[in-house]
């Protein structure tokens, strides 16, 4: 398998590629294949995969999942990956509809920038859940794969097969310069938003959320636009927001950002059982890479963050009044979702189930091998 990784200065050499991979072989990528040419598949046949990355392979994310997943599959000679970072096949909100017109063939989907798409599949970014990326990672694997009530309530309409999940953990909330420890600290303060689940943590603290990339978070505080955020340490060093946020809880646990690598499903039926092995594989051995670099990572960004100057607030003893905020934000969400008829209560039994089942892999715990 050749690992192509694409910049936007080699846009033209990436037209050209895509252009001429169907001579000769099987191209699954309906960007660039017709049925009639998919159809011929052999076992012997190369597929063509195109994935879309919003991540970098430097973000803990790429690194402890996409990397070991692509040097894995790089041993893999019935299988070419083409691969686009950083976004550069479109926004972590494109991508379902990316991914479903064929335009990538694998890519990540995040619930929390596709709420309106995939309004059950945020629950692992709901409050007051585990904030161990392991937990929470394996809990909702169960919950998207087929037969899980994710999968077929929501996944398997839009095209989509995950092979590996993940979780950006324990989200704190962080000041400009006021104690964060209370949650009546953050009555009418401006924070930053990354929509979905984040919203209605803000909009329970009696906050007004702003949306806005991260990456423009820097100016925004500095120039006073915006007092804080909601946000996991891992998100805050890779942008050098340790600069202007000065105070942050510890152990708040307001959510967590989650999000599913996966496969065009017509991609995926086109595929052969060897090669459908071997993603699956791959992806088996990236769902616990990448969660245990999350959870090393973000103990590792809180530590930075300290040293920056950081101040770190205990919440032990306002924890009754967070777990307060949490409460309502969960049923608000239940409320909501089955006033559309969707099944909001069913999903969150079998969450707290799933979160029960994989207890034994939190990082206190050592995480103890699969079962």
């Amino acid at each position: 398998m050749r690992f192509l990784t694409h910049r936007p200065h080699l846009a033209g050499k990436v037209r050209t590629i895509t252009a001429s991979i169907c001579a000769g072989f099987l191209c699954v990528s309906t960007a660039s294949c017709t049925s009639e040419e998919a159809n011929t598949t052999h076992s012997s046949s190369i597929a063509h995969l195109k994935m879309a990355d919003s991540y970098s392979l430097k973000h803990p994310v790429g690194e402890g999942g996409t990397e070991p997943f692509i040097d894995k599959m790089d041993r893999e000679p019935t299988i070419n990956i083409e691969y686009f970072a950083s976004g550069q096949l479109g926004k972590q909100a494109d991508m379902p509809s990316i991914i479903r017109s064929g335009l990538a063939d694998m890519g990540v989907i995040s619930p929390s920038y596709v709420s309106s798409t995939f309004p059950l599949s945020s629950v692992g970014d709901l409050p007051g859940f585990s904030s161990d990326s392991c937990v929470t990672a394996y809990a909702l694997r169960d919950l998207v794969r087929p037969g899980g009530i994710l999968y077929e309530t929501e996944l398997k309409k839009m095209k989509f097969l995950p092979l590996w999940t993940g979780s950006i953990p324990g989200y704190e909330a962080m000041t400009g310069g006021k104690s964060p420890a209370h949650p009546k600290s953050f009555e009418g303060a401006v924070l930053r938003s990354t929509g979905g689940a984040l919203d209605r943590v803000i909009d329970q603290l009696g906050a007004a959320g702003v949306a806005m990339p991260i990456g423009d978070m820097y100016e925004a505080m500095a120039r006073g636009t915006v007092e804080g955020t909601l946000a996991s340490p891992i998100s805050i060093t890779p942008y050098g927001l340790e600069e202007v946020v000065t105070d942050s809880t510890l152990g708040a646990a307001q959510g967590n950002f989650t999000f599913f690598y996966g496969i065009n499903l017509d991609t995926w039926n086109s595929l052969t059982s060897a090669q459908q092995h071997k993603l699956q594989e791959a992806a088996e051995q990236s769902q616990q890479s990448v969660c245990a670099k999350l959870n090393e990572s973000r103990d590792a960004s809180i530590e930075e963050m300290k040293k920056a100057g950081v101040r770190f607030h205990d919440i032990s003893a306002n924890r009754g009044e967070w777990e307060k905020t949490s409460t309502p934000v969960l049923q608000h969400w239940i409320e909501d979702a089955e006033k559309v008829g969707l099944p909001a209560s069913a999903v969150v039994r079998e969450f707290k189930s799933a979160l029960e089942r994989h207890a034994h892999r939190s990082e206190s715990a050592g995480h103890a091998q699969e079962g």
